[in-house]
């Protein structure tokens, strides 16, 4: 037998959230679909004097809901690590750290997200077919096969695996926490640029802030002036964006699980 990774134990760790989850998200399915239900209805109710009403918007609402609840699910993930009255039963599962963290991740990026696109799928048939029997609107459910749903799914992986990590990293508060250090990142990220950017361009500065043209555009005169770095730059930005940050979450994520089981002594 593997000690440190064997595919029966996923099965096992999977089987543990499920009963441990299936209370609280089927509360959240429940309020995802009847929020659906109702606000299609109201729709349907409000025009039905109309020849042609406007059909519901299921892809919009699937995508959002995948955001929302995805990186909340995401936060959540490992609070039984940093919880200190279940965390050493947690850390001393028949598990390996690797396992522990594996499940999570697939549960977060491939188990939910298709849960979600199922619900939504089957919520929406229902829902249509009771507006068109009561209203005549016709009968228009959610497809999921859809190429702008797979592509919200990949965006939507790589933002929870930011949120993973934030629940792997912090203690409390993990969803708060992991979106405060976005902004705090964002706006870091933002002064940085600005500083270097103020300083390659001076010669179109008077002052440290007041522009000499105070109509120009940034984009442009990167272009011009670095044609060869921003061709670089957009590669770059992209390779680490679609290919490396949504890893590097897992990584590290699982550095900061061995991190703690050596802290509490496990």
């Amino acid at each position: 037998m593997n000690n440190y990774f064997e595919f029966g134990r996923l099965g096992h760790l999977a089987r543990r959230n499920l009963i441990l989850d299936w209370r609280s998200q089927a509360i959240a399915g429940g309020i995802v679909s009847g929020v659906l239900f109702l606000g299609r209805f109201l729709e349907a109710w409000i025009s039905r004097g109309a020849a042609h009403g406007d059909g519901a918007d299921y892809t919009e609402y699937l995508i959002i809901t995948l955001a929302i609840w995805g990186a909340i699910y995401a936060s959540m993930a490992f609070r039984a690590l940093h919880d200190k009255n279940s965390n050493e039963a947690y850390l001393l599962l028949p598990a390996s750290s690797l396992e522990k963290v594996t499940i999570e991740v697939l549960l977060t990026s491939l188990v939910l997200p298709v849960a979600i696109i199922v619900l939504i799928t089957v919520a929406s048939i229902v829902t249509e077919g009771v507006t068109g029997l009561l209203f005549q609107t016709g009968f228009d459910p959610l497809n999921p096969f859809q190429r702008d749903i797979f592509a919200a799914w990949g965006y939507i992986v790589i933002g929870q695996a930011v949120f993973l990590l934030g629940s792997a990293w912090f203690r409390k508060a993990h969803f708060i926490k992991t979106v405060l250090s976005l902004v705090v990142g964002a706006i870091g990220f933002g002064f940085i640029a600005g500083i270097l950017f103020r300083i390659v361009f001076a010669s179109y500065f008077d002052g440290f802030f007041t522009p000499i043209e105070m109509r120009f555009d940034v984009e442009q005169l990167m272009i011009r002036n670095y044609p060869g770095l921003m061709k670089f730059m957009a590669a770059a930005a992209r390779i680490l964006f679609y290919y490396v940050l949504a890893p590097f979450c897992w990584f590290t994520a699982w550095l900061r699980f061995k991190e703690t089981e050596v802290s509490d002594g496990v």
